[in-house]
């Protein structure tokens, strides 16, 4: 049988099964056969109203009743009215040609008998998804019973890997139920209406059950059902397809009898039946339902197979339905040109096809355009594969036009976002790294594109922004920063329907063409036009913040400030925007979200959010001392401690500040948090470095570090005394400008006697010459640089070093005068360093 037939009648125009006459004889006899298995229930019933006594012993004892008996009752009660005679008398002439002898079709109707038992069971009452799977367990065990294959108390790994299998399948089948449930319970607003008018009445959801069935009974699930080896032998038999959808009229009968609240209902049931068996030979059914012959169809995103797209929703069933295609093509192209490239079919098919059989008014497959040559207007064409040879497939075309949402932030400063379909997806520099904060200038990439439709184009796009975490485009107040609008032919014709700058500003460009020269230069409002005249997007950059006192940065960004809406068209009062900073509370910086938001021609919107942590708080790096001189003071080394002894360190402090305010006053944790770490250069006069590095006659010097020997301090040093102006919330408690010492080097770098023990490796020329007594010389001095450099973690992208660091006018730079007072060795003395 195909995958999750449906007992429905056959399209329009195909050739049905004849229905069945309840006055068949053969129908009147099974329907006394089902009747005198019931006759005695509900003689029973109707004794026990009379013997109050009896019925509560028998309350009592259904209390303590167990589920093996629950199945044990069950069938015993369906086995009696289910065999070989029964069955034979309700199946229509088409399967008794197929199935031949008794003895090879006997498996399929024990199998169907477990079909109606878990049907009857299951549908007694509503039923958890864990419920469901309970009997789902029962109902695997009695089918591998039947075949030969018997589950014993310790299901074998393979035997476990397929009642998995069972499982998962199952909660494929139940979750578009409980969806439709929890949407109508979020939502309740219509349902009220949809009682009065009539159409939710005592019926609603009675289909649900048998629905769950259709989706259960999968190809993958009767491969589990079975076995492997079961599935392989008894799939070669003919009637195989048949027994599939037997055993799914018989769940469908079995739950219906399960709610039928007296013997007429029943009756209704057992007819129900009766045409399901019958409907299982109608023909082959092939129909798109949706998109619409001539419709828009909305490009969507399906997360469930990755696809942005449309939705082929149609029906593909049949007798013999063995699979089927999807092919699109342009509507001009011819039939050639039809390709299955780009489509994705859902499970339980393999996601690059065929089909599955089965589906009936649910999703046929995806189309997906986004990044794809698929055009806008498309035609899809829909053919379903009969597994009888010479049997004709069945094929139906649809034609539609494409409208192409397109709205998507994917990348900040350089930094894509992980997963922009998530509005929770946190912005990180690597899929496990730490999530990242971002200041100054940046471009926003992304798609702001919908259009394809004849009736609904682009006619705007916006950025904005909304202090905190926001998921809901519609909620809060947002204030835009940004604006590309499509108003003029030569606007609307440069859509980018492509990934773009969307921090970018209209640009109106005139070209000369021959005789070159002379070319007219007009002027504003272009009276005489050049030849060629287009308009482009041209890539910007918003600033998001200003920048403060020892923060490295421009104060007022180049690219900030007024544009154009059509850029033919002077700057005056309407056709003017501007771009905006975040607001200068906590110093343009904290937790906001940024929307863009797509608007068409039709005044409809569309929207995508981004969750950013901004930082444009200044950095603090200061030097404030060593030994207690000022800069550029005299600094004897027969001052430091130890000096003279080569064999012990001579230590030297440096003292300063190296902070970086929190993003939020208060948050510790990252990326509140984000100081990036610290270092100091030391160079003689002559030498130079560059941010840490040493490039010639200087040396890093080595700076604490809580894991391992560095050059690089990762802790904040000291206390600037001064925090962001406009603090939200403000700092806690009194603010105090401190110093602490940055690190402490060893200064036997300085004298070339001790040099080469010391732990720093000064470079040739470095170091400084004793007085020395036989030639005269005295102790050589020269000027020396400290240099402090300090950084944070936030994405700067058009920063040097790409992040914010500490600059004038904080005090980076401390120059110092050393001279080598120290004594000579004495006369015959071996020098340390030779």
């Amino acid at each position: 049988m195909a995958d999750t037939e449906k007992p429905t009648p056959p399209q329009t125009g195909a050739t049905a099964p004849t229905a069945p006459d309840m006055n068949n004889p053969d129908f009147q006899v099974a329907l006394k056969a089902l009747l005198a298995v019931y006759q005695p229930i509900f003689e029973q019933q109707l004794n026990l109203t009379k013997n109050p006594q009896e019925l509560q012993k028998e309350a009592q004892a259904i209390s303590t009743r167990t589920c093996a008996q629950e199945f044990e009752e069950a069938y015993s009660m369906f086995g009696k009215f289910l065999n070989e005679d029964t069955a034979m008398r309700l199946l229509p002439p088409q399967a008794k040609a197929i199935l031949g002898p008794a003895e090879q079709w006997r498996w399929c109707l024990q199998h169907v008998l477990c079909c109606l038992v878990f049907g009857w069971l299951v549908c007694r009452w509503p039923r958890t998804f864990r419920g469901y799977a309970y009997y789902l367990y029962e109902f695997w065990k009695c089918v591998r019973q039947v075949i030969g294959s018997p589950v014993g108390d310790s299901p074998t790994d393979e035997q476990r890997r397929d009642f998995n299998t069972l499982v998962k399948i199952l909660a494929e089948a139940y979750k578009p139920y409980l969806t439709d449930q929890l949407a109508s319970v979020e939502y309740p607003a219509g349902v009220p209406e949809e009682i009065i008018s009539g159409k939710i009445n005592c019926f609603v959801d009675d289909p649900e059950s048998c629905i769950i069935f259709e989706r259960l009974l999968t190809s993958e699930a009767a491969h589990a059902l079975l076995g492997e080896a079961a599935f392989k032998q008894h799939s070669q038999q003919a009637f195989f397809w048949f027994c599939r959808c037997w055993c799914l009229c018989a769940l469908c009968f079995g739950c219906c009898l399960a709610r039928a609240r007296n013997i007429q209902q029943v009756v209704l049931c057992f007819y129900a039946y009766y045409r399901c068996l019958f409907d299982c030979f109608r023909p082959l059914t092939c129909e798109i339902t949706s998109p619409a012959a001539g419709a828009c169809a909305l490009e969507q995103y399906y997360a469930s197979v990755g696809v942005w797209g449309v939705e082929i929703v149609g029906t593909a069933t049949g007798v013999s339905c063995d699979h089927y295609i999807l092919e699109w093509k342009d509507p001009l192209a011819p039939p050639a040109a039809y390709t299955q490239a780009f489509i994705a079919y859902p499970p339980p098919a393999p996601p690059t096809g065929p089909g599955a059989c089965g589906v009936s008014g649910s999703a046929l497959g995806y189309l997906e355009t986004f990044g794809t040559p698929v055009p806008t207007d498309v035609e899809i064409r829909l053919t379903v594969f009969s597994s009888q040879a010479g049997q004709a497939p069945c094929v139906t075309e649809v034609s539609f036009q494409v409208f192409e949402q397109r709205v998507s932030i994917e990348n900040v400063a350089g930094v894509n976002v992980p997963d922009w379909t998530d509005p929770n997806s946190q912005l990180v520099g690597t899929p496990t790294g730490p999530v990242l904060s971002f200041g100054d200038a940046m471009e926003i990439w992304g798609h702001a594109w919908v259009g394809g439709c004849s009736n609904a184009q682009i006619k705007r796009y916006t950025l904005s922004y909304q202090a905190g975490f926001v998921t809901d485009p519609t909620a809060g107040t947002w204030t835009p920063f940004w604006e590309v609008d499509y108003n003029s032919p030569l606007e609307q014709a440069a859509f980018n329907k492509n990934y773009m700058d969307l921090t970018s500003v209209w640009q109106f460009v005139q070209i000369c063409s021959p005789p070159f020269p002379p070319c007219p230069r007009p002027v504003p409002p272009f009276a005489q036009p050049y030849p060629i005249q287009y308009d482009q997007l041209g890539p910007a950059s918003w600033y998001s913040g200003v920048a403060l006192p020892c923060t490295a940065g421009p104060t007022a960004f180049s690219g900030q400030g007024t544009f154009p809406i059509d850029p033919q068209l002077p700057l005056t009062p309407g056709n003017i925007w501007a771009s905006q900073t975040l607001p200068s509370t906590n110093c343009y910086s904290g937790q906001y979200t940024l929307l863009l938001s797509v608007e068409d021609t039709g005044g409809n919107f569309y929207y995508d959010t981004q969750e950013v942590w901004f930082d444009n708080k200044p950095v603090y790096g200061e030097i404030t001392g060593i030994m207690g001189v000022a800069p550029c003071a005299v600094i004897n080394l027969s001052e430091i401690l130890n000096a003279g002894n080569c064999n012990v360190v001579w230590p030297l402090a440096i003292e300063g500040i190296a902070y970086d305010e929190y993003i939020i006053e208060g948050n510790t944790t990252h990326p509140s948090d984000n100081f990036g770490g610290y270092c100091l250069t030391l160079t003689r006069q002559g030498g130079s470095e560059s941010v840490c590095t040493p490039v010639s006659l200087s040396v890093a010097l080595p700076v604490p570090n809580p894991t391992s020997p560095t050059t690089v301090g990762i802790n904040r040093v000291g206390d600037p005394g001064v925090r962001c102006g406009s603090a939200s919330p403000p700092p806690v408690g009194p603010v105090t400008n401190f110093s602490n010492v940055l690190t402490t080097m060893d200064a036997r770098i300085f004298d070339n006697t001790c040099g080469c023990k010391s732990s720093l490796v000064p470079p040739t020329g470095f170091g400084l010459n004793r007085a020395d007594p036989a030639t005269g010389q005295p102790g050589q001095c020269c000027s020396f640089f400290f240099t402090l450099s300090v950084w944070d973690n936030t994405i700067c992208e058009f920063l040097s070093g790409g992040r914010h660091y500490a600059a004038a006018p904080c005090v980076l730079i401390w120059p110092v005068y050393i001279c080598n007072d120290l004594p000579p060795l004495p006369q015959g003395t071996t020098p340390p360093c030779p």
